[in-house]
């Protein structure tokens, strides 16, 4: 068992550094024969990228703690907001780089990218409460704050083309600049469009962390349900689109959960929420699913593979399905089944067959397959069902959808589509 749990350990963190390779890019850039970084250098140009909004409710490093790390992995009892700069990790690239080197398929050259600065607004009011351990004139500023956040955002949001604001929320054993950074790749690649947010929960980057962030996860879903409230109310958003990986996912369902169980009518206004490689119970989110989930969500989007080690080491932990893991419809009952069939605001991508999607242990394949962060991306800009991406219907009696060989050329026709400015230019295929 100590073997299988260091293996998992090792496999569900994310890059765990204050480095991170650019993702190869989505097939949307490199198969389609489409202009879409063109069209996104446009828009950004050569200049250099702008601060990545974020929230945590990490509590702040110790003053002399002997990492450069404005927060730790302690759990702060209140959110955090402000924003922090991302840089070429190396002094000789530019982000005129990251495009071209992004669009040279196969090249084996790297783009890295590093959290330059940090700057904190304050704290959200309404994350404050009898436990927080805060400081009174941190308390005294937090409705500036939550002012100045508010109007950052809205701000950008007005010179954007979809309103859109898209949340990342990271998965277990990660530091604070990881999901800001895996947040500015998935922006980069949304040509600066609209808002990215990083939420970063405070998940410990040691190798025991497994179970405790576990019971951080249930902490921190409190804290993420009140910024989508605040999000909802203080902010001109047209849609908030949701992406939660891994460990992260148990925020997310947790906080979907709560809220189906609350007046809907004061819901946030939730897009698609999308689960990728879920270490969820399947128990549990069929609870949160029987309580109305889908009552406070556009499209619920679920990620599987049977190549994900890491899930098949934590259901082996833990002894029970994860959400993240293919169903077996010869053990689902007819029950289960049959909600499958009558909801479609609920998908289940199967991504086992894409090779990209195989690669190490199976549980990256956000960054390591082109199709899935393609249609990930299709999803948050565009309100469109599977078959509008580009997927197809897999055999048998389930709803799952997969990726055909020909994704690429569906994929090509979904963007004109959505997009008919693409084809100015451009000669027939």
């Amino acid at each position: 068992m100590s073997a299988a749990l260091a293996a998992l350990l090792a496999s569900c963190a994310g890059d765990g550094t204050p480095m991170l390779n650019l993702m190869p890019a989505p097939a949307a850039f490199t198969d389609t024969g489409l202009p879409i970084a063109e069209r996104a250098e446009q828009r950004v140009a050569d200049s250099p990228m702008e601060p990545v909004f974020f929230a945590t409710d990490r509590a702040r490093a110790e003053s002399g703690a002997t990492t450069t790390r404005p927060y730790s992995s302690e759990r702060g009892g209140a959110l955090r907001v402000g924003t922090a700069t991302v840089v070429p990790g190396r002094n000789d690239l530019t982000w005129a780089d990251a495009r071209r080197i992004a669009l040279l398929k196969n090249s084996g050259e790297n783009f890295p990218i590093k959290v330059d600065s940090v700057s904190e607004y304050g704290i959200l009011p309404d994350s404050i409460h009898a436990f927080s351990p805060l400081e009174p004139d941190e308390r005294e500023n937090a409705a500036a704050a939550a002012r100045r956040y508010a109007g950052e955002i809205n701000r950008k949001l007005a010179r954007s083309r979809n309103g859109h604001i898209n949340v990342y929320i990271h998965g277990y054993k990660t530091v604070f600049e990881n999901p800001v950074l895996t947040t500015a790749e998935l922006w980069h690649y949304l040509g600066s469009d609209g808002v990215f947010i990083a939420y970063s929960w405070p998940a410990t980057p040691k190798s025991l962390a497994y179970f405790s962030d576990a019971e951080t996860a249930a902490v921190s879903s409190r804290n993420l349900r009140t910024f989508l409230r605040f999000l909802d109310e203080h902010t001109h958003a047209t849609r908030i689109n949701l992406l939660a990986y891994s460990a992260g996912t148990r925020v997310l369902v947790r906080t979907l959960g709560d809220l189906a169980l609350e007046d809907h009518r004061r819901a946030p206004d939730i897009g698609t929420a999308v689960l990728l490689a879920s270490d969820v119970d399947r128990g549990i989110l069929a609870g949160h699913l029987s309580d109305g989930l889908l009552e406070v969500v556009d499209q619920l989007v679920i990620y599987q593979s049977d190549a994900d080690m890491a899930l098949k080491i934590s259901r082996f932990l833990t002894n029970s399905m994860r959400a993240g893991q293919p169903l077996d419809p010869e053990k689902l009952t007819h029950g289960t089944i049959d909600y499958l069939r009558r909801h479609p605001r609920l998908e289940l991508i199967d991504v086992s067959d894409v090779d990209s999607a195989r690669k190490g242990n199976g549980h990256g394949y956000l960054r390591s397959s082109p199709w899935v962060s393609s249609d990930l991306l299709m999803s948050f800009a565009y309100r469109l069902g599977p078959a509008e991406r580009g997927l197809v219907r897999g055999e048998g009696e389930l709803p799952v959808w997969r990726f055909p060989d020909d994704y690429t050329d569906r994929l090509r026709k979904a963007l004109l589509r959505q997009r008919p400015d693409l084809a100015e230019g451009i000669g027939a295929r």
